[in-house]
């Protein structure tokens, strides 16, 4: 289920995506770029309540408290309402900045501030819906139920807007339908959810949020905060230092990029209730050789995909956005490596969650952050893109990779041996390498610039 959603969510936005920037032109994408990243930046509100929720009703739903998950759950829609309203206030609040947001100009035939306020109240609109009641679909490994949900929600919305787009060439209507898509996948979630656990009413005496969520919560806000700075601050300073048309390329790298991140992420999400239920039956040597099998394994996927982009890249954008939004072939690299990095980290994290342990890396958290928007900001005004990405991409192998792999080898796998398994990941990477190499040398000989030969390089 959530395959066919990624395929969906990649396919379907890469199409449209594709018309904007044909029909309304790159700064559309900038501009919407943009919006994403402010927003994205404004979801720090949410603070991680959402996993910190998950993780508290895996006991429950397995001892089949039902009096226990309606507190919780009760507890979680209340948590939402507010975390919406701080959301909203503080979107309206930037309103007054968000031409100082822009370098250079902006499509003049939209009204900037209509379309942020469209982009806010999309963003806004699940916390006051049913959004909340999902946790009991994820607490209760039925994710492939709000999965299917989204799935057949977003195949209509994406090609409603596909025929807006094509017909009218109106931005304002595509994301009316954006939020449309939204609240009727809420509308669904609130259905489903009735319907599977009849049981659930709310709780409407006052109550207090745990103590052990409450350090939980803390450790995954940092966390929160950390990836907000990576994944939203690039965009904003790009935006700020050069302009939407960069932007836009950059965004256009990103897309893709986090459509192949999504489907690595999806297949470890997939496994995170096992490896959850694995720590609480296993003992620390059963899960230690899990680890490893789980890393070489995934390894070999990310090596394969690694290649694919170093390969694709380029030719698929000259295709597709055309030679003047294509970035510097080193730039590319960049994004390759970036891509490879990042996904060290995926099924580490799986134990990290399984093992709660986030309150313990708080200091990993705040170092990321902190270097990440320093590095960001320094090299972004001094090499642009290729400043930001090489900010990124150092903060996460230094902060993310080494200092959260020692964490979790001192507080979970205090008997396993981490230089183990730190050789078998750069082994990994090395053997990455040197396939990445084998297969640009393969593609240097083939001169096709088409689908074809897209095809060819792929093989």
């Amino acid at each position: 289920a959530g395959l066919v959603n990624q395929s969906v969510s990649i396919i379907l936005p890469f199409i449209n995506r594709t018309v904007i920037l044909w029909v309304l032109g790159a700064e559309f994408t900038g501009l919407s770029g943009l919006f994403s990243s402010i927003l994205g930046v404004l979801g720090i509100a949410e603070l991680g309540f959402n996993t910190a929720i998950v993780y508290s009703l895996y006991r429950p739903m397995a001892e089949h408290d039902e009096k226990r998950i309606c507190e919780i759950v009760s507890l979680f829609r209340k948590i939402y309402g507010i975390i919406g309203t701080i959301i909203l206030t503080c979107g309206i609040a930037i309103l007054p900045f968000l031409k100082y947001l822009i370098h250079g100009t902006y499509p003049s035939q939209i009204n900037l501030y209509v379309i942020y306020l469209l982009y806010l109240l999309n963003s806004v609109i699940s916390y006051y819906l049913f959004a909340y009641k999902e946790c009991l679909l994820i607490a209760d490994q039925r994710q492939d139920i709000a999965k299917n949900i989204r799935t057949v929600v977003n195949v209509a919305r994406y090609s409603v807007q596909f025929i807006i787009l094509i017909i009218f060439h109106s931005f304002y209507y595509y994301l009316i339908v954006a939020i449309v898509g939204t609240v009727a996948t809420n509308l669904c979630i609130q259905y489903i959810t009735l319907r599977n656990y009849p049981y659930f009413v709310q709780v409407k005496k006052r109550q207090h949020i745990p103590s052990e969520m409450i350090a939980q919560i803390k450790g995954l806000m940092i966390d929160k905060i950390c990836d907000t700075f990576r994944n939203s601050f690039d965009s904003l300073i790009i935006s700020s230092f050069i302009g939407l048309t960069a932007t836009a390329i950059y965004g256009n790298y990103y897309y893709i990029y986090s459509a192949v991140y999504g489907i690595m992420l999806t297949i470890c999400s997939a496994m995170s209730a096992s490896v959850g239920n694995s720590i609480v039956e296993k003992d620390e040597s059963q899960n230690y050789n899990n680890l490893l099998v789980f890393s070489a394994l995934f390894s070999v996927i990310m090596g394969v995909c690694t290649a694919l982009l170093v390969c694709l890249y380029q030719p698929f954008m000259k295709l597709w956005a055309g030679e003047d939004l294509l970035l510097p072939t080193l730039d590319m690299l960049l994004f390759c490596v970036y891509f490879y990095v990042i996904n060290m980290n995926n099924i580490r994290n799986q134990y990290i969650s399984g093992t709660g342990l986030w309150w313990h890396l708080k200091t990993s958290y705040i170092v990321e952050a902190v270097a990440n928007l320093f590095l960001n900001v320094i090299l972004g005004k001094l090499f642009g893109i290729t400043g930001v990405l090489i900010a990124t991409i150092v903060t996460i192998f230094l902060f993310n990779y080494l200092q959260r792999n020692a964490v979790l080898f001192k507080f979970y796998f205090k008997k396993s041996n981490y230089h183990v398994f730190l050789l078998e990941q750069f082994y990994f990477a090395i053997c990455a390498i040197i396939a990445v190499l084998l297969s640009i040398k393969a593609c240097d000989y083939i001169g096709i610039d088409s689908v074809f030969g897209l095809f060819i390089r792929s093989v």
